[in-house]
């Protein structure tokens, strides 16, 4: 039985446009990766430039471990892409400035570097993808946007 009042019909539609959130943070960043700006995005890049920015973001404070958890990975397999970025001269392993006995991960400036490569390619991917939308509508989707991952980071850590 359907409704003829619009106003259940629009909540409806809000629904369904709710539910489908979760799809659409999904195909978004895999078609972000796949934006013809430049060279291919490999998910080893994703993940690397994931690690690099959670390094940059902890300020060299944070342990593999710590690591991991941000990522929502394994301790093991974060280990290895950290051993990787070490070898690539990315991020170096130093002492930890609260617990001499712990190691932290902090970036090189190459690290910085390959990190600030990846945010322009980022930029040019969003540039691309709504290069059809006014400037209005890219600032209040990028407003919006800050703002959802400004609420997710506050939540993840009650």
């Amino acid at each position: 039985m359907t409704s003829d009042d619009p106003a259940e019909a629009s909540a409806a539609g809000d629904d369904q446009l709710l539910d489908s959130i979760g799809t659409a943070f999904s195909r978004l960043r895999r078609r972000t990766s796949s934006v013809p700006i430049g060279a291919p995005v490999a998910r080893t890049d994703v993940r690397r430039d994931l690690l690099l920015a959670i390094v940059e973001e902890s300020d060299g404070q944070l342990s593999v471990n710590a690591v991991a958890a941000a990522m929502g990975m394994e301790r093991t397999a974060v280990s290895r892409l950290a051993g990787s970025c070490v070898s690539d001269g990315l991020v170096e392993r130093v002492a930890s400035q609260t617990d001499g006995r712990s190691i932290t991960l902090r970036l090189t400036s190459r690290g910085h570097e390959v990190l600030a490569n990846s945010r322009h390619q980022q930029r040019r991917a969003f540039e691309y993808i709504t290069r059809d939308w006014d400037d209005g509508e890219r600032l209040e989707f990028a407003r919006l946007l800050h703002k959802y991952v400004a609420a997710s980071n506050q939540h993840a850590s009650d």
